[in-house]
C-alpha cells in the first residue's frame, strides 16, 4: 500500500536542470504537498486518539465510574496518545519534546474541547439543530483549529 507521501511531487522528480522561478514553484508544491500529508497523518493520528478517548471513557463506565471522571480519563488517554503519535508519526524529527511543548499541546486541545463545547451549546442550544450533524461540522472545524495551531505554536515555532 501507497504512503501519503507517495503521492508527493517533489523537485527535480523529471530531471530538468533547475531554473530560479521553476525551483520556487517545485518548493512550494513540495510544501503544500507536505502539509496535505501532515494533514492527512493528523486526522488519522486524530482518529486513533478518540478510540482511545471513547475506549477509556466506556471502560471507567463499565466499572461504575461516574461519567465526569470516565470523560477525564479518557481525555486525558486520548490527549496523551495524540501527543507521542504527533511526535514519532505527524511531525516526525520535532524537538518538540519540552514540558513547555506538552503543556502547549494540552493547552490547545483543551481550547479545542472548550470550543466543542461553545459551538454544540450555541448550534443545538440556541439554533436547535440536530447535535450529531452538528458535532459533524463542528468536529471538522475543531480538527483545523488543532492541527493548526499545534502546527505554529508546538512543532514549527
Amino acid at each position: 500500500m501507497k504512503t501519503p507521501d507517495a503521492f508527493c511531487v517533489h523537485a527535480n522528480w523529471h530531471g530538468d536542470p533547475p531554473s530560479s522561478a521553476l525551483s520556487q514553484k517545485r518548493l512550494t508544491k513540495d510544501r503544500i504537498c507536505n502539509l496535505m500529508v501532515q494533514f492527512l497523518r493528523y486526522t488519522l493520528v486524530g482518529g486513533l486518539a478518540f478510540i482511545i478517548d471513547f475506549g477509556l471513557l466506556s471502560a471507567v463506565l463499565y466499572l461504575d465510574g461516574h461519567y465526569l471522571l470516565a470523560a477525564l480519563i479518557g481525555f486525558v488517554g486520548g490527549l496523551i496518545t495524540n501527543y507521542l503519535l504527533c511526535v514519532l508519526w505527524v511531525w516526525r524529527g520535532t524537538q518538540a519534546k519540552t514540558a513547555r511543548d506538552i503543556l502547549v499541546f494540552s493547552l490547545i486541545g483543551v481550547g479545542g474541547l472548550l470550543l466543542t463545547a461553545l459551538l454544540m451549546w450555541m448550534s443545538v442550544g440556541l439554533l436547535t439543530l440536530d447535535p450529531q450533524i452538528s458535532k459533524l461540522f463542528i468536529a471538522a472545524l475543531v480538527l483545523v483549529w488543532n492541527f493548526g495551531l499545534r502546527r505554529l505554536f508546538v512543532f514549527f515555532r
